[in-house]
């Protein structure tokens, strides 16, 4: 009801909504300005949330190139592997500046404040410590044959993070996507092993 109403006071507002939608469409087939850059950006953040909240990695599809969708995957799957699930809050987001690497490749960098709580599947309950964090990003927007997507992010310097260990004692950067493989443990006789 409320939007019949909205549409009968104002009848060139859905005519403006699918020229902006069209303009998001053409840009998709030529270079990307940068106001949809931020947009693309914006949006690849609400839908993460989303995907976290929901414990469900499919909320991205589209918006993220293939190594990107593997990280995501991967920090959703520890967290519903503990049977919790990631509240994530963006508090606060800047874009900084905008770079054309190539011809095909956009990079929006970014600084951030979020707010996360971790949740217990079933319940709601909350999990371990709440976090403030505060970063500098880096997103890589490439094209690929379905159009413009995330098919990087990376910190331009570390993060502040709020909390100093995640729910299962783990240092907090692994649950950031900072980690990268952990250090093979020493083998017998290695530098490093000694008697317990």
């Amino acid at each position: 009801m409320a939007a019949a109403s909205l549409r009968s006071r104002r009848p060139g507002a859905a005519a403006a909504l699918g020229l902006a939608v069209l303009a998001g469409f053409a840009a998709g087939c030529r270079e990307l300005s940068d106001q949809h850059a931020a947009t693309l950006v914006r949006r690849y953040n609400e839908k993460l949330i989303e995907a976290y909240r929901m414990g469900d990695e499919r909320t991205v599809e589209g918006l993220v190139g293939d190594a990107e969708a593997k990280k995501i995957l991967g920090l959703i799957g520890v967290k519903t592997d503990m049977g919790i699930t990631l509240d994530a809050a963006l508090t606060a987001f800047r874009v900084t500046g905008i770079e054309r690497p190539g011809r095909e490749a956009v990079d929006v960098l970014t600084e951030e404040r979020w707010h996360y709580r971790d949740r217990r599947i079933g319940s709601g309950e909350t999990v371990g410590q709440e976090s403030d964090d505060h970063y500098v990003m880096r997103y890589a927007l490439r094209k690929e044959r379905k159009g413009w997507v995330v098919s990087r992010v990376s910190f331009e310097r570390p993060p502040v993070v709020g909390r100093t260990s995640a729910p299962n004692e783990a240092p907090a950067k692994v649950f950031h996507g900072m980690a990268e493989r952990p250090p093979a443990p020493p083998g017998p006789g290695s530098p490093g092993r000694g008697a317990p």
